[in-house]
């Protein structure tokens, strides 16, 4: 356990720096080291308690950057999403899903500029909080969907994206704690990880956020929307592979 404690601790170390240059990637990095080691129950809590302390610090670091009138569209978005799934119990086969978080991004991410939303109009900020809400409770990560909405059409800055990201992926992850946690009997959590992993989990957290945050300031507004772009893509079309590989695996022939 030890050994394992210190590669976890190091992973959130590491993608939480890669998530305060980006706003993104880290967060479904970190995800699929915790789904390979973990039952998927025990996976998304550790992961939700850890993203949540790593966006929530990055979203105190720069508060006074934050977007604040697309957050009022957004919570609306997502409260619509919220209810309408908690109607519906809404559940998707897996590789639909990963089809989904996959496809979504890269058509929109190929959209004309002219047609690509912008997470600076309200209409993009509604439509963003509804389906970044709904990717968060069925996968528990949204984080090249949210991305579109900021990297290719909105006229903020770079702080301004990272700061008002990590609002939404706050909100986002304590969300899908409160809803596994309910799925998962406290005892098998506290078999399967000791309960001094989290706060160790949690400082590293936020030293790799600080860190990431450094990291921000070298960069160019320009490098940072073209590294993020690419980082869209690139993700989309590993969760397009993925959904495509277990079709593959699950049919019947």
């Amino acid at each position: 356990m030890d050994d394992f404690a210190a590669l976890v601790a190091a992973a959130a170390f590491a993608t939480s720096a890669i998530s305060g240059v980006f706003g993104m990637a880290g967060g479904m990095i970190l995800m699929g080291f915790y789904a390979v080691a973990l039952p998927v129950q025990v996976a998304m809590i550790l992961h939700g308690v850890t993203q949540l302390f790593a966006n929530g610090f990055r979203a105190f670091l720069l508060r006074d950057r934050i977007y604040t009138a697309g957050l009022a569209w957004y919570a609306l978005g997502a409260l619509l999403a919220f209810s309408c799934f908690s109607w519906l119990a809404l559940v998707v086969a897996r590789p639909v899903l990963f089809l989904l978080l996959g496809g979504i991004p890269l058509t929109l991410s190929f959209l004309p500029k002219r047609l690509a939303p912008r997470f600076d109009s309200p209409r993009a900020a509604l439509v963003c909080g509804a389906l970044v809400t709904a990717a968060h409770l069925l996968a528990g990560v949204s984080g090249p969907l949210l991305d579109v909405f900021f990297v290719r059409a909105t006229q903020l800055d770079r702080f301004e994206v990272i700061a008002t990201k990590a609002v939404t992926q706050t909100a986002g992850h304590a969300l899908k704690i409160v809803y596994f946690a309910l799925l998962v009997r406290g005892p098998e959590v506290e078999m399967t990880i000791p309960l001094w992993l989290y706060p160790t989990l949690v400082a590293c957290a936020l030293l790799g956020t600080k860190l990431g945050g450094r990291m921000l300031e070298s960069l160019t507004d320009v490098h940072f929307r073209r590294w993020t772009a690419r980082i869209v893509v690139a993700l989309s079309l590993a969760y397009i592979w993925r959904g495509v590989s277990e079709l593959g695996l699950s049919a019947p022939w």
